[in-house]
């Protein structure tokens, strides 16, 4: 008998805890991920063109020191 409620017992757990799938997003989710995702972008784009400009200053002041040496 013991061994009818262990089976008993494992079969609700595996079947109660285990499988349920996720609940879909909804719509204010999926726009909060969107948003995310835009300021992401937006960081990696000025990361990038700060760099790009300290590349172009560097540039210009390595001209200007070899006109004035």
């Amino acid at each position: 008998m013991k061994t009818v409620y262990l089976s008993l017992l494992l079969t609700t757990m595996a079947f109660g805890c285990g499988g349920s799938k996720p609940e879909p997003q909804g719509p204010a989710e999926k726009a909060g991920e969107a948003v995310d995702d835009a300021a992401s972008d937006v960081k990696d784009e000025t990361k990038d063109a700060a760099e790009s400009t300290g590349d172009a200053a560097e540039k210009a002041g390595d001209k200007i020191e070899e006109k004035t040496d």
